[in-house]
């Protein structure tokens, strides 16, 4: 019997740690949902180090001049498809740390905040990214 092969897009992410807090985008569009800063991988960047294809997507989402240490993976989770993603998104989540520059969102985002281990909760988070953000805050926050 054949079994049915899950079909993803995928996207690397920034959790981006800087004073206790990392960072958060909100979406612009009609859900104005909640995500970390990142994106798929284009067409031709499937053999470039995960980290420079994190690098060209903090730049075209955080601005030219903004830039920071890109660390190792810490997480992975998928974002369900949905009705402005027609396929799911399995990304993998890298810790960034000393940003560097203004953030100077894109288009595709209208507002960022900085949130610490008790200040995201109440935010309407992107799917998959409630887990993924626990699970950071908990590895994170311990002494």
């Amino acid at each position: 019997m054949t079994r049915a092969i899950q079909v993803f897009q995928v996207g690397v992410k920034a959790f981006l740690w800087h004073e206790q807090r990392l960072l958060l985008l909100q979406e612009r569009d009609q859900q104005a949902r909640w995500e970390l800063p990142g994106g798929r991988f284009d067409v031709g960047e499937e053999d470039l180090p995960i980290a420079d294809v994190l690098a060209r997507e903090l730049r075209e989402e955080l601005g030219a001049q903004f830039s920071c240490d890109i660390g190792p993976v810490c997480a992975c989770w998928v974002r369900r498809a949905d009705a402005f993603r027609p396929l799911p998104v399995f990304l993998v989540g890298l810790r960034c740390t000393a940003p560097r520059g203004e953030v100077v969102l894109s288009d595709e985002h209208e507002a960022f905040r900085w949130v610490a281990s008790d200040g995201w909760q109440e935010l309407a988070l992107a799917s998959g990214y409630a887990e993924a953000l626990s699970r950071f805050f908990a590895s994170s926050t311990r002494a």
